[in-house]
C-alpha cells in the first residue's frame, strides 16, 4: 500500500527540500513552495519507482499528496515501493 511516507520519500530523489512536517497532505503543493520543475521531477521519480506512466492530462489534476497517494493506489505496480 502506497503511502504518504513513500511519496514524500522521493523529494529527496526529486532535488526538492522542504521540511515533511510542514506540510499538509491535502493542500496544493503549488501552495506549499513546489513550482513546476519540482512537480516534473516529482511525477518523474514517481514513474520510475510506482512502475506506472503519467499522462499530461492526469498530471494536471494531481496537486496534492494525497492526489499521489490516491493515483498510485489506483495506477501503480503494488509491488514497487521505495
Amino acid at each position: 500500500m502506497t503511502s504518504r511516507n513513500h511519496v514524500t520519500r522521493l523529494f529527496a530523489a526529486a532535488e526538492i527540500h522542504i521540511s515533511e512536517s510542514e506540510l499538509d497532505d491535502s493542500r496544493p503543493l503549488a501552495q506549499q513552495g513546489f513550482d513546476s520543475l519540482d512537480m516534473v521531477n516529482l511525477l518523474f521519480q514517481i514513474e520510475q519507482t510506482y512502475q506506472v506512466s503519467i499522462s499530461p492530462e492526469d498530471a494536471s489534476h494531481l496537486r496534492s499528496i494525497r492526489d499521489l497517494v490516491d493515483y498510485i493506489a489506483a495506477h501503480g505496480n503494488a509491488g514497487a515501493t521505495t
